[in-house]
């Protein structure tokens, strides 16, 4: 087998996200007193409690902002109940999460008592085709379903026997039934052009993911509880629903002012970047080797910036318990208050909300919203806003 390098980088930092006559979130009904370094993902449990995933300080807890009190889950490592980079957190049954760990290739569950409850394994094998077992590849899993089904996006990938790979213009929404370790295909999205960077010859190959323009127009996607997809196509700005055998229900164009891209712009993309993490993975004759670190200081800067911004950049869906979906949108330079778009399952707009100027959301639970504000010595700071 060629060795192959994967280079991903994962942002850490919030989207640029505007919309008119957002209904503003002023105020936090609770905050945590003690800060962290990197939220990158929270799960609302039952009671109130908050599961809270911190990449930079690799650190699990459970948060009670009633007591005030923060219980920290698991620790760093590679044994069991152990993790090494908590990356994501998915919300399983009965109360459970999931917390992904790439640099070990799998998910640690966690019980709503804060107890380690064994793996989620991740196979080494292509993301492209359905199958048995978890063909995660590289790519982490994105959300989950009420039955705690794990979906994720595969690669537009496809690698050739002595040749360089090809980089298609989109890519499968792979979904993985944990009862039958069953794999399917049940939703294709499309992707930028310049995603990836290849380099290397025969018995070695270098990669580099995640290298395409940020402003691009590209789909972004979440999964409703019920386990129907909603596609959110881009620049048109509407969002598909696809069901059982792949039916799409076509969502109608939602009407949205176009911002020109600017340096300024580009500038805060740049500042924002220095705060990313990137994975480092080599696949060598079937054995992974992962590491995690600074972006790579030689990595190309985009060539090809678009005249005017798209509705939404990546990772900018948020589904929501109720069904619906919150769309971060993309504003103006400068504009330092997040506002959403929620969509309903048949893609219509039923509301807008603005969060706090310096906030960023990190999670919707049941009526409320979760998110962070960074003081002066940039500590984050967890708040819940209720949703009215």
């Amino acid at each position: 087998m060629r060795p192959r390098r994967l280079v991903a980088l994962l942002a850490v930092s919030p989207a640029l996200a505007g919309a008119q006559g957002a209904k503003l979130l002023a105020k936090p009904d609770a905050e945590f007193a003690e800060p962290f370094t990197s939220v990158t993902g929270i799960r609302e449990l039952r009671d109130g409690r908050v599961v809270t995933i911190d990449v930079r300080d690799k650190l699990v807890q459970i948060v009670d902002f009633k007591g005030g009190s923060a219980t920290k889950v698991g620790r760093e490592g590679s044994g069991p109940g152990e993790y090494a980079l908590p990356m994501r957190l998915l919300p399983l049954p009965g109360d459970s999460s999931a917390v992904f760990d790439p640099l070990n290739s799998r998910l640690l569950v966690i019980t709503p008592d804060g107890k380690a409850a064994g793996f989620i394994r991740m196979q080494e094998a292509p993301t492209g085709a359905p199958g048995r077992g978890f063909r995660a590849g590289f790519a982490p899993p994105r959300f989950a379903d009420a039955r705690g089904r794990l979906y994720w996006q595969g690669q537009s990938i496809q690698f050739r026997e002595g040749a360089p790979p090809i980089e298609g213009d989109s890519a499968p929404i792979l979904r993985l039934d944990r009862a039958t370790q069953k794999v399917d295909t049940v939703a294709f999205v499309r992707v930028p052009k310049g995603n990836v960077s290849a380099s290397g010859g025969p018995g070695r190959v270098q990669m580099r993911v995640g290298l395409s323009n940020p402003f691009v127009a590209r789909d972004e996607w979440g999964v409703l509880p019920d386990g129907r997809v909603a596609v959110l196509r881009s620049p048109e700005y509407r969002m598909d629903l696809v069901g059982a055998g792949r039916k799409a229900t076509v969502g109608t164009p939602i009407g949205y002012t176009r911002l020109d891209l600017t340096d300024k712009h580009k500038q805060q993309w740049r500042d924002a970047r220095k705060n990313q993490v990137a994975i480092m993975m080599t696949i060598d004759n079937g054995q992974r080797r992962a590491s995690a670190g600074p972006p790579p200081t030689d990595a190309p800067e985009p060539s090809d910036w678009p005249d005017v911004l798209p509705p939404f950049l990546e990772n900018s869906a948020f589904p929501a318990p109720n069904g619906t979906i919150w769309v971060a949108r993309t504003r103006e330079a400068g504009d330092e208050t997040p506002n959403f778009d929620v969509l309903d399952a048949s893609g219509k707009v039923v509301a807008r909300y603005e969060l706090p100027k310096g906030t960023r959301l990190v999670g919707v639970g049941n009526g409320v919203v979760y998110a962070v504000r960074n003081d002066e010595d940039d500590l984050q700071y967890l708040q819940r806003y209720r949703v009215q």
